[in-house]
C-alpha cells in the first residue's frame, strides 16, 4: 500500500521487459450524469506507454482514447502519464488530469484509508495453485472520491463522484491470460464490493468476490458473475454478481452500465465500462465493469463494436 508520496510514482523496475507499472481510476457521478474509465500504463524496459480512457454522459455522449507504443515520458511529479492523461502527485494532492480533444478533466482524488487493500502474484492464482496469469507482483487499491471539473464536448460540469483507483507494478504478460473479469464499487457510505475471475493460457481459472460493511469483511463462501451481453459480443450493458453469505442467505450486486469503450493492449481487448448498481433490488450505488473477452483470441482486433466503443474521439450514441 502506498506508504508516502513516493509510491505513486513509479517503482524500481526488474529486468524483465514484460516488466510494467500501471494506474487505473474509475469514477460514476449520477447527479452529473458523468462517469469514467482511465488506464496509464508504463513499460519501462520497453520505453514506451499505453493508455485506455474513456468519459461518458449518460445522454450517449462518449469520449475514448486507446493508443500503445507511445513515448514514455517520466513525470516530474510523482505519478505515470501517457498520452492526454496523466495521475500525479502534485506535492500537496493527488490528481488526475486528462487534456483530450473536447473532453477535459481535472480531478482531486482523496482515499478512503479504511478501505486501502494490498496484494500480489498471490491474488491472481487459481485454486489448484497454478498461476492464472502473469500480471503484476505488487499492488495497491483503494476506494476514493474525486472532485472537480470535467468538460465533454462543449458540456461543462462539477463533479462530485465516488471513484476506485488501484496502482500495480510488476512482470505483466498479457497474452498469459484468455479472459477475465473485474467489477467493484460501493452502496451508500458502508457497503463495499468487489470481485475478478480469470481464465488463463494454460487453462487454469480463479475466481474471488469480497463484501466489506462498514469497513469490516463479511463472510462469503461463494460467489459468481452472470453477463448480459450485447449482440456484438463484446458490450456488456448489465451484470449481476451472487455472494453467498456464511452467515445465510445471499447479497445480489446489479450493474446497469451508462457508458463504455473497448480497452485494448497487445494481446488483450477489453470491455471498460461504469454505472449504477442495486443490491439485492435497491438502487443508490455505482460500480465499474471490465470483461475481457479477448475476441480472436488477442491475435487481431474486434472487427466490429455497438456503440462505436472501438473509435477515437467524441461519439454519439443512443442513451
Amino acid at each position: 500500500m502506498p506508504r508516502s508520496v513516493r509510491d505513486e510514482g513509479l517503482h524500481p523496475a526488474g529486468d524483465d521487459i514484460d516488466w510494467q507499472e500501471s494506474v487505473y481510476l474509475a469514477w460514476r457521478d449520477s447527479t452529473a450524469g458523468f462517469g469514467g474509465n482511465h488506464r496509464i500504463g508504463n513499460e519501462l524496459n520497453r520505453g514506451t506507454a499505453n493508455l485506455w480512457c474513456g468519459v461518458y454522459h449518460e445522454d450517449g455522449t462518449r469520449f475514448r482514447h486507446n493508443d500503445e507504443n507511445l513515448v514514455l515520458h517520466r513525470l516530474d511529479e510523482n505519478g505515470l502519464g501517457a498520452g492526454p492523461q496523466r495521475l500525479f502527485h502534485d506535492g500537496e494532492r493527488l490528481r488526475f488530469v486528462l487534456a483530450g480533444e473536447g473532453c477535459h478533466i481535472d480531478l482531486q482524488i482523496e482515499d478512503d484509508v479504511d478501505t486501502l487493500s494490498e496484494s500480489g502474484a498471490a491474488a491472481f492464482a487459481a485454486s489448484d495453485g497454478s498461476s492464472a496469469g502473469a500480471i503484476f507482483s505488487n499492488n495497491f487499491h483503494v476506494s476514493c472520491r474525486v472532485r472537480g471539473t470535467a468538460t465533454l464536448d462543449g458540456r461543462n460540469a462539477e463533479i462530485d463522484a465516488a471513484a476506485w483507483r488501484d496502482h500495480s507494478w510488476g512482470i505483466r504478460r498479457w497474452d498469459s491470460f484468455l479472459s477475465s473479469r473485474s467489477f467493484g464499487g460501493s452502496f451508500g457510505e458502508s457497503l463495499q464490493f468487489r470481485y475478478g475471475s480469470m481464465v488463463g493460457a494454460n487453462g487454469s481459472f480463479f475466481r474471488h468476490g469480497s463484501l466489506k460493511r462498514g469497513g469490516e469483511e463479511v463472510a462469503v463462501t461463494g460467489v459468481e458473475m452472470l453477463v448480459h451481453l450485447d449482440d456484438d459480443s463484446l458490450r456488456c450493458p448489465s451484470a449481476e454478481v451472487c455472494y453467498q453469505l456464511e452467515a445465510g442467505g445471499q447479497t445480489r450486486v446489479r450493474i446497469n452500465t451508462i457508458g463504455g469503450m473497448i480497452g485494448a493492449t497487445r494481446q488483450r481487448y477489453g470491455w471498460e465500462s461504469v454505472g449504477d448498481v442495486w443490491v439485492d433490488g435497491e438502487a443508490g450505488g455505482w460500480g465499474f465493469l471490465e470483461v475481457n473477452i479477448n475476441p480472436r483470441n488477442g491475435d487481431q482486433p474486434p472487427a466490429f463494436a455497438l456503440a462505436e466503443a472501438l473509435t477515437n474521439g467524441i461519439t454519439h450514441t443512443a442513451p
